[in-house]
Protein backbone atom coordinates (compact mmCIF):
# COMPACT_ATOMS: atom_id res chain seq x y z
CA UNK A 1 0.00 0.00 0.00
CA UNK A 2 2.51 2.46 0.71
CA UNK A 3 5.78 1.12 -0.56
CA UNK A 4 6.13 3.02 -3.66
CA UNK A 5 5.85 6.41 -1.54
CA UNK A 6 8.10 4.69 0.95
CA UNK A 7 10.91 4.08 -1.60
CA UNK A 8 10.24 7.41 -3.20
CA UNK A 9 11.21 9.02 0.16
CA UNK A 10 14.31 7.50 0.09
CA UNK A 11 13.81 3.47 1.66
CA UNK A 12 15.17 0.57 -0.16
CA UNK A 13 12.76 -2.14 -1.44
CA UNK A 14 12.91 -4.07 1.89
CA UNK A 15 13.15 -1.21 3.94
CA UNK A 16 9.50 -0.46 2.67
CA UNK A 17 8.56 -3.59 3.08
CA UNK A 18 9.73 -4.28 6.02
CA UNK A 19 8.53 -0.89 7.72
CA UNK A 20 4.82 -1.20 6.54
CA UNK A 21 4.72 -4.48 7.93
CA UNK A 22 5.81 -3.36 11.20
CA UNK A 23 2.75 -0.74 10.55
CA UNK A 24 0.55 -3.21 10.39
CA UNK A 25 1.23 -5.86 12.61
CA UNK A 26 2.97 -4.04 15.60
CA UNK A 27 5.08 -5.28 18.06
CA UNK A 28 6.14 -8.54 16.23
CA UNK A 29 8.99 -10.80 15.54
CA UNK A 30 11.21 -11.17 12.54
CA UNK A 31 9.34 -14.43 11.78
CA UNK A 32 6.61 -12.45 11.23
CA UNK A 33 7.80 -9.90 9.11
CA UNK A 34 9.20 -12.31 6.96
CA UNK A 35 6.04 -14.14 6.40
CA UNK A 36 3.93 -10.62 5.97
CA UNK A 37 6.68 -8.82 3.90
CA UNK A 38 7.77 -12.14 1.80
CA UNK A 39 11.29 -11.33 2.20
CA UNK A 40 13.63 -14.22 3.99
CA UNK A 41 14.05 -13.44 7.56
CA UNK A 42 18.00 -13.52 7.35
CA UNK A 43 17.22 -10.24 4.86
CA UNK A 44 14.76 -9.00 7.36
CA UNK A 45 17.46 -8.76 10.46
CA UNK A 46 19.64 -7.00 7.89
CA UNK A 47 16.82 -4.47 7.13
CA UNK A 48 15.98 -3.82 10.67
CA UNK A 49 19.32 -3.06 11.64
CA UNK A 50 19.10 -0.43 8.63
CA UNK A 51 15.46 1.16 9.52
CA UNK A 52 16.66 1.56 13.49
CA UNK A 53 19.71 3.36 12.39
CA UNK A 54 17.51 6.04 10.75
CA UNK A 55 14.96 5.86 13.53
CA UNK A 56 12.24 4.00 12.00
CA UNK A 57 12.48 0.75 14.28
CA UNK A 58 12.56 0.66 17.84
CA UNK A 59 13.43 -3.20 19.16
CA UNK A 60 11.68 -4.76 22.03
CA UNK A 61 12.79 -8.04 24.48
CA UNK A 62 9.95 -10.32 26.09
CA UNK A 63 10.55 -13.15 27.28
CA UNK A 64 14.04 -13.70 25.83
CA UNK A 65 12.43 -12.88 22.16
CA UNK A 66 13.68 -10.15 20.21
CA UNK A 67 10.29 -7.92 19.41
CA UNK A 68 10.20 -5.17 16.67
CA UNK A 69 7.69 -2.20 16.35
CA UNK A 70 7.92 1.10 13.81
CA UNK A 71 8.24 4.22 15.00
CA UNK A 72 5.43 6.71 14.69
CA UNK A 73 5.19 7.68 11.15
CA UNK A 74 6.03 11.58 11.55
CA UNK A 75 9.43 10.40 11.76
CA UNK A 76 8.74 10.40 7.91
CA UNK A 77 8.50 14.13 8.26
CA UNK A 78 11.13 14.73 10.58
CA UNK A 79 13.61 12.85 8.28
CA UNK A 80 12.50 15.21 4.89
CA UNK A 81 13.20 18.30 6.95
CA UNK A 82 16.63 17.16 8.12
CA UNK A 83 17.18 16.37 4.33
CA UNK A 84 15.89 19.83 3.34
CA UNK A 85 17.97 21.37 5.98
CA UNK A 86 20.64 19.66 4.78
CA UNK A 87 20.12 20.85 1.26
CA UNK A 88 19.27 24.73 2.55
CA UNK A 89 22.92 24.72 4.10
CA UNK A 90 24.37 24.05 0.89
CA UNK A 91 22.43 25.56 -1.72
CA UNK A 92 24.17 29.22 -1.31
CA UNK A 93 27.59 27.35 -2.37
CA UNK A 94 25.92 25.02 -4.98
CA UNK A 95 24.58 28.07 -6.52
CA UNK A 96 27.60 30.03 -6.25
CA UNK A 97 29.59 27.19 -8.50
CA UNK A 98 26.47 27.01 -10.68
CA UNK A 99 26.08 30.40 -11.46
CA UNK A 100 30.21 30.77 -12.05
CA UNK A 101 30.21 28.11 -14.35
CA UNK A 102 26.73 28.64 -16.37
CA UNK A 103 27.39 30.36 -20.00
CA UNK A 104 25.23 34.03 -20.28
CA UNK A 105 24.00 32.66 -23.70
CA UNK A 106 22.81 28.67 -24.68
CA UNK A 107 20.95 26.86 -25.22
CA UNK A 108 18.72 24.16 -23.15
CA UNK A 109 15.91 21.32 -24.21
CA UNK A 110 13.04 19.78 -22.23
CA UNK A 111 12.07 16.90 -23.33
CA UNK A 112 9.09 14.45 -21.73
CA UNK A 113 6.33 15.98 -19.46
CA UNK A 114 8.80 16.10 -16.42
CA UNK A 115 11.23 18.09 -17.99
CA UNK A 116 8.61 20.41 -18.85
CA UNK A 117 7.91 21.03 -15.31
CA UNK A 118 11.19 21.61 -14.63
CA UNK A 119 10.95 24.20 -16.97
CA UNK A 120 8.02 26.20 -15.44
CA UNK A 121 9.54 25.73 -12.32
CA UNK A 122 12.13 27.79 -14.00
CA UNK A 123 9.85 30.41 -14.82
CA UNK A 124 9.15 30.49 -11.15
CA UNK A 125 12.72 31.27 -10.09
CA UNK A 126 13.15 33.79 -12.85
CA UNK A 127 10.14 35.57 -11.45
CA UNK A 128 9.55 37.52 -14.71
CA UNK A 129 6.64 37.98 -16.84
CA UNK A 130 5.78 35.09 -19.01
CA UNK A 131 4.81 35.40 -22.86
CA UNK A 132 3.31 32.98 -25.22
CA UNK A 133 2.91 33.11 -29.09
CA UNK A 134 0.55 30.81 -30.67
CA UNK A 135 -0.02 29.51 -26.99
CA UNK A 136 -2.91 26.25 -27.64
CA UNK A 137 -3.71 25.72 -23.91
CA UNK A 138 -1.62 22.97 -23.28
CA UNK A 139 -1.82 23.29 -19.01
CA UNK A 140 -5.48 21.60 -19.64
CA UNK A 141 -3.51 18.26 -20.98
CA UNK A 142 -4.92 15.64 -18.31
CA UNK A 143 -1.31 14.70 -17.16
CA UNK A 144 -0.58 18.89 -16.84
CA UNK A 145 -3.81 19.74 -14.66
CA UNK A 146 -2.07 18.83 -11.07
CA UNK A 147 0.98 20.35 -12.02
CA UNK A 148 -1.44 23.66 -13.16
CA UNK A 149 -2.55 24.47 -9.77
CA UNK A 150 0.82 24.01 -7.85
CA UNK A 151 2.47 26.10 -10.29
CA UNK A 152 0.33 28.49 -10.99
CA UNK A 153 -0.10 28.97 -6.67
CA UNK A 154 3.70 29.61 -6.41
CA UNK A 155 3.67 31.71 -10.15
CA UNK A 156 1.22 33.98 -8.27
CA UNK A 157 3.07 34.34 -5.01
CA UNK A 158 5.93 35.98 -7.22
CA UNK A 159 3.34 38.40 -9.15
CA UNK A 160 4.15 36.92 -12.43
CA UNK A 161 1.58 38.00 -15.08
CA UNK A 162 0.89 36.07 -18.11
CA UNK A 163 0.70 37.20 -21.37
CA UNK A 164 -1.02 34.80 -24.12
CA UNK A 165 -1.27 35.28 -27.62
CA UNK A 166 -3.49 31.77 -28.29
CA UNK A 167 -4.46 30.58 -31.88
CA UNK A 168 -7.42 31.56 -33.17
CA UNK A 169 -10.03 28.24 -32.36
CA UNK A 170 -9.46 28.78 -29.12
CA UNK A 171 -11.35 31.74 -29.17
CA UNK A 172 -14.31 29.31 -30.11
CA UNK A 173 -16.34 29.05 -26.87
CA UNK A 174 -17.37 25.71 -27.80
CA UNK A 175 -13.38 24.66 -28.80
CA UNK A 176 -12.55 22.31 -25.26
CA UNK A 177 -9.38 24.24 -24.57
CA UNK A 178 -11.55 28.01 -24.47
CA UNK A 179 -11.67 27.14 -21.05
CA UNK A 180 -7.74 28.25 -20.42
CA UNK A 181 -9.05 31.76 -21.32
CA UNK A 182 -10.74 31.63 -17.94
CA UNK A 183 -8.79 29.86 -15.48
CA UNK A 184 -5.54 31.30 -15.37
CA UNK A 185 -5.60 34.34 -13.02
CA UNK A 186 -2.86 37.38 -13.41
CA UNK A 187 -3.55 36.96 -17.01
CA UNK A 188 -4.24 38.61 -20.44
CA UNK A 189 -4.63 37.37 -23.46
CA UNK A 190 -5.59 38.09 -27.40
CA UNK A 191 -6.01 35.78 -30.47
CA UNK A 192 -3.83 35.19 -33.99
CA UNK A 193 -5.38 35.98 -37.12
CA UNK A 194 -7.25 32.58 -38.48
CA UNK A 195 -5.25 30.48 -40.41
CA UNK A 196 -2.07 31.31 -38.46
CA UNK A 197 -2.49 28.16 -36.98
CA UNK A 198 0.81 25.15 -36.54
CA UNK A 199 2.21 23.00 -33.91
CA UNK A 200 4.87 24.87 -32.72
CA UNK A 201 4.88 28.12 -30.03
CA UNK A 202 7.02 30.72 -28.22
CA UNK A 203 7.14 31.28 -24.99
CA UNK A 204 9.38 34.18 -23.65
CA UNK A 205 10.48 34.76 -20.20
CA UNK A 206 13.49 36.55 -18.13
CA UNK A 207 16.36 36.25 -20.64
CA UNK A 208 15.05 32.77 -22.25
CA UNK A 209 13.44 32.34 -25.07
CA UNK A 210 11.78 28.61 -25.89
CA UNK A 211 10.11 27.19 -29.04
CA UNK A 212 7.48 24.44 -27.89
CA UNK A 213 5.69 21.26 -29.39
CA UNK A 214 3.25 19.72 -28.00
CA UNK A 215 2.80 16.09 -28.43
CA UNK A 216 3.10 12.35 -26.71
CA UNK A 217 6.51 13.77 -26.31
CA UNK A 218 6.57 17.68 -25.55
CA UNK A 219 10.08 19.48 -26.45
CA UNK A 220 10.94 23.29 -25.62
CA UNK A 221 14.10 24.32 -27.28
CA UNK A 222 15.52 27.27 -24.99
CA UNK A 223 17.92 30.20 -25.88
CA UNK A 224 19.46 31.96 -23.21
CA UNK A 225 20.07 35.27 -24.61
CA UNK A 226 19.77 38.70 -23.38
CA UNK A 227 19.60 40.18 -26.92
CA UNK A 228 17.96 37.61 -28.07
CA UNK A 229 15.08 37.74 -25.99
CA UNK A 230 14.53 41.03 -25.86
CA UNK A 231 14.13 40.89 -29.34
CA UNK A 232 11.43 38.43 -28.85
CA UNK A 233 10.02 40.55 -26.30
CA UNK A 234 9.38 43.58 -29.38
CA UNK A 235 7.97 41.24 -31.43
CA UNK A 236 5.68 40.04 -29.34
CA UNK A 237 4.68 43.94 -28.52
CA UNK A 238 4.35 44.60 -32.18
CA UNK A 239 1.65 40.76 -32.70
CA UNK A 240 0.03 41.68 -29.47
CA UNK A 241 -1.23 45.18 -30.32
CA UNK A 242 -2.32 43.90 -34.04
CA UNK A 243 -4.38 40.92 -32.60
CA UNK A 244 -7.93 40.25 -32.41
CA UNK A 245 -9.07 40.87 -28.39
Amino acid sequence: MYQEILENLGLSTNEAKVYESLLFLGVTTANNIALYSKIQRRNVYDTIKKLKEIGLCSEYSEDGVKKFKAIHPQRLLDMLKEKEETVQNIIPEMIKNYESTSRKEETIVYRGMDAIKNLYWDVVREGKDYYTIGARGNWLDPKFRNFLKKFDKERLKKGIKFKHIFYNELKDPKNPRHEITKILKNSKYRFLPKGFTSSCSIIIYSNRVGSMTWGEEPMVVVTISDKIAEGYKKYFEFMWNNCEK
